[in-house]
């Protein structure tokens, strides 16, 4: 008995922490889905992935760039990173309600130079990440979304998730 309990509270953990790997066949990169979210379909063009938990969302969208922009580095699709803030948020108007833009930064996402920003939107109050990379003639958007008041307790499961993220 004393050895079935040892084993168990090992092994625990492992199972309640324990993440689902996916992987794109059409983009060949894979992604850590979170404990607790579900794949779901992906509506349009674009979307290669999606996952849900009540309001909280991961999506993952890939578009081919055009040839002429093939050679150019994701800081020079992105324009200038000091009016991106406010040009984005005066275009998100259309398709969001009250968005705000609130910071933006680089790091890193599979080896590769990513720009990221953080907005917020209302009705409902919903916190989001967006990271955006480039690889060859893609161009990779992977927006993680949860409610505005859960943000602490999402943010390092979104940190956990960027740093899973790998092109095969």
């Amino acid at each position: 008995m004393r050895k079935s309990w040892l084993i168990l509270s090992i092994f625990f953990p492992l199972f309640c922490y324990s993440q689902t790997k996916w992987f794109s066949t059409r983009f060949n990169y894979s992604i850590e889905i979170p404990q607790g979210f579900t794949q779901t379909t992906a509506v349009g063009s674009n979307v290669d992935f999606k996952a849900t938990k009540q309001l909280s969302s991961i999506v993952i969208v890939v578009k081919t760039l055009p040839q002429e922009f093939v050679s150019y580095r994701i800081w020079e699709l992105l324009g200038d990173l000091q009016t991106f803030g406010p040009e984005w948020e005066s275009g998100a108007k259309e398709y969001m309600n009250n968005p705000k833009f609130f910071k933006y930064g680089k790091t890193t996402l599979g080896n590769l130079e990513t720009f990221w920003f953080d907005y917020s939107t209302s009705n409902p109050q919903l916190y989001s990440k967006n990271y955006q990379t480039k690889k060859g003639a893609r161009l990779y958007t992977i927006t993680l979304t949860c409610p505005e008041n859960e943000y602490n307790y999402y943010s390092s499961i979104w940190f956990r998730f960027k740093d899973k993220f790998n092109f095969e």
